[in-house]
């Protein structure tokens, strides 16, 4: 009886150190981590996102991208249009007032004229506050814009008084990449979403 005992505490003891061991495994393997999802459609590959000097709405020269941000969400428009550009900074307006206060100050928004004759400081001033007054208008002449519009794939065609245009949100990652991209009517809680994630600190 007594060896048949030591048996069954030996057995025990050795299934405790396995079930032991086994913990002990999974606790220190590396973590995998999982891909971080985006409401915006992905860039795939991401983009370079090229900079340029500009006028802001105060008519002071001013970058397109700034790396003191860790996002740009960055629109081209124009102060007249009647339709999409409302409606996207509409949204990025919401988005960014929903955004905590400091992930916002991480954020940037970029407004970019492809109508510089009607659109002079000025009028981009009066034009973006009335959304927000933190979002930055940039303009400039046509030689200053049109390889901002190119580098973008901005595709510009005049009817009459107005302009039909490429109406593609871009949101720019602190890498200084076009990582994704949203319609003008995007969901502000999508936009916020996704700012969250990408002004995260690192």
């Amino acid at each position: 009886m007594a060896l048949g005992h030591l048996r069954r505490l030996a057995l025990a003891a050795a299934v405790a150190c396995l079930l032991l061991a086994a913990i002990v495994l999974v606790i220190s393997r590396p973590r995998v981590a999982r891909p971080t999802t985006y409401a915006g459609m992905p860039v795939v590959p991401a983009k370079p996102a090229p900079d340029a000097l500009l006028v802001d709405q105060n008519g002071v020269p001013a970058h397109l991208i700034d790396p003191a941000y860790s996002l740009t969400f960055l629109f081209f428009g124009y102060t007249h249009c009647p339709d999409e550009c409302p409606l996207a900074l509409g949204s990025l307006a919401k988005a960014y007032r929903a955004l905590p206060p400091e992930r916002a100050a991480r954020t940037r928004v970029v407004f970019v004229s492809v109508d510089p004759t009607r659109d002079v400081p000025a009028v981009m001033r009066k034009y973006v506050s009335a959304f927000d007054p933190h979002f930055v208008g940039l303009t400039g002449t046509n030689a200053q814009l049109a390889p901002v519009w190119k580098a973008y794939g901005v595709a510009i065609e005049r009817t009459t008084r107005e302009l039909a245009h490429g109406d593609a949100i871009y949101a720019i990652d602190a890498t200084q990449h076009v990582v994704l991209i949203y319609p003008p009517d995007a969901p502000p809680a999508d936009l916020s979403a996704d700012a969250i994630k990408l002004t995260a600190p690192r």
